[in-house]
């Protein structure tokens, strides 16, 4: 009797653990997702900082679903209550964000289904166990991406072009936070649900509609736009101070671009670019793990912006905080990227098949300008600055223009070589092979944006990838074909 007792039990007891850790499993399936491949999905604690580290590292971390026929089930295990989702989708390479920093219950069981709708606001649909609380996710995303209209204010602001772009650019942001506390202090989420989406939501609609276009709209030597400037910056201070730098753990990825955002435009404003006034304000606000994830996000951002003195600075006083084996070893890779350093070895193919290599192209000064069909600023960059170059050099042999595409398929790059916006007839033309942000040589560089130019020396080392230099912003001719007379000169 003891022994059919203590089986009993036993059972019971399996089948309770069974269902408990059934029931503990995060479930989404995905339905319509014709157009992706694979799913990643990346997970933060919400006692942990957040680190842009985590997105890096993606593909490589496990949480990798396939999408087959526009179907794919996302199911996690081990995980706490509540947690922070990032799901990305992909095809070939091409990142598409889908889920951005959203609260969500470690035993929701989640239905998503694409319906392909040309209307924004109902393009995904969300059903099962948890649906309210990403359903209400998705209307607070709308907000940015207008799915969301404010009959006030147009879609776009030109921020500076009258008196009121300038009045409403805070104005517009205040009327679309509370906006967002009404939709989400009126649902039945709990408290602590609510309490995270109100913040991330603050971090999101500041960072967008604030703090990047006053940054954008800054120009140089342009004293009443720098006053101008500095007053709406000043005022959303007064109004949200003591939100600006978090206590403790950071929150968010949005958190972190949120704060970037106010850290560059704060020393565009009173630093006069000086790296050491960026690294201090860091300092001042962050300590211990915060400040290290907080400066890896900071130089990955704003890498390619910085001058190499700059680099060089920030990259030392970054390696000298490092704790992560990880995070070191792609700074280290950062540190291979300073000038005099050998450019990587690579293979692309040209219009003929023909595959190229570094060798191919030693004892020439060589200018690489990297980019991909649709690439508007790409098409500008060539048009007013690379083919003007191009053309003051095409008499000197020892000097070579090479453009290299990212495009998924081949006959779109054939397609761009033809329309003549991009790279002219007489440049070296040369492809990743369909690979795109995963071919070793973009790999290596840390492109993370585009159009990306960069001068190779005769011997094969790296002379600069400064944009000011490279003739991205300033005299933007001049300084390029400076950058490459002095090259010549070596």
């Amino acid at each position: 009797m003891k022994k059919i007792f203590l089986s009993i039990v036993i059972l019971l007891h399996t089948v309770f653990t069974l269902s408990a850790q059934r029931k503990s499993n995060f479930v989404m399936q995905l339905a319509g997702f014709d157009q992706y491949e694979k799913a990643a999905v990346t997970i933060q604690r919400l006692d942990e900082d957040a680190d842009v580290l985590k997105q890096e590292n993606e593909l490589t971390d496990g949480h990798v679903f396939s999408v087959i026929d526009g179907k794919g089930k996302i199911e996690l295990a081990n995980l706490p209550k509540h947690f922070i989702l990032r799901v990305n989708m992909y095809k070939q390479g091409s990142r598409n964000d889908f889920i951005d920093n959203w609260y969500v219950s470690a035993t929701d069981s989640i239905v998503v289904t694409n319906n392909h709708s040309v209307r924004n606001f109902d393009k995904i649909t969300f059903s099962g166990f948890g649906a309210e609380q990403y359903r209400l996710q998705y209307t607070l995303d709308g907000m940015l991406w207008n799915r969301v209209s404010y009959f006030r204010y147009p879609s776009s602001i030109d921020y500076f072009t009258g008196d009121f772009a300038q009045l409403t650019i805070f104005d517009r942001a205040v009327d679309m936070n509370i906006e967002a506390g009404r939709l989400v202090n009126k649902s039945d989420l709990d408290f602590p649900a609510k309490e995270w989406m109100l913040a991330n939501m603050f971090y999101k609609i500041y960072y967008t509609f604030l703090l990047r276009p006053l940054t954008v709209s800054f120009i140089k030597n342009d004293s009443k736009r720098t006053e101008d400037i500095a007053g709406i910056l000043h005022k959303f201070e007064s109004s949200y101070g003591a939100t600006i730098v978090e206590k403790g753990k950071l929150s968010s990825s949005n958190y972190i671009d949120f704060y970037l955002a106010y850290w560059s435009l704060k020393n565009t404003l009173f630093g006069q670019n000086n790296i050491n006034y960026r690294i201090q304000l860091l300092e001042d606000n962050f300590k211990g793990q915060s400040l290290e994830n907080i400066g890896y996000a900071g130089l990955k951002r704003s890498f390619y912006g910085l001058d190499e003195n700059s680099r060089k600075v920030f990259l030392d006083w970054l390696i000298a905080h490092s704790k992560s084996s990880i995070r070191l070893e792609k700074l280290k890779i950062r540190e291979a990227l300073a000038v005099g350093k050998p450019f990587p070895d690579f293979e692309l193919t040209d219009l003929n098949g023909k595959v190229w290599h570094k060798k191919d192209l030693l004892g020439k000064v060589v200018f690489f300008d990297f980019y991909y069909t649709g690439c508007n600023n790409c098409a500008i960059y060539f048009k007013n600055t690379v083919s003007k170059v191009e053309e003051h050099f095409s008499h000197n042999p020892n000097v070579l223009f090479v453009s290299v595409s990212i495009d998924r398929e081949k006959e779109l790059w054939k397609k761009s070589i033809e329309s003549k916006k991009y790279n002219s007839d007489h440049s070296i033309k040369l492809y990743t092979n369909g690979l795109r942000d995963h071919h070793p040589l973009i790999e290596y560089l840390n492109i993370k944006a585009y159009p990306f130019p960069i001068l190779m020396g005769k011997t094969g080392l790296i002379e600069t990838s400064d944009n000011v230099k490279l003739g991205r912003t300033g005299n933007k001719i001049e300084m390029l074909i400076e950058s490459i007379n002095q090259v010549l000169k070596r």
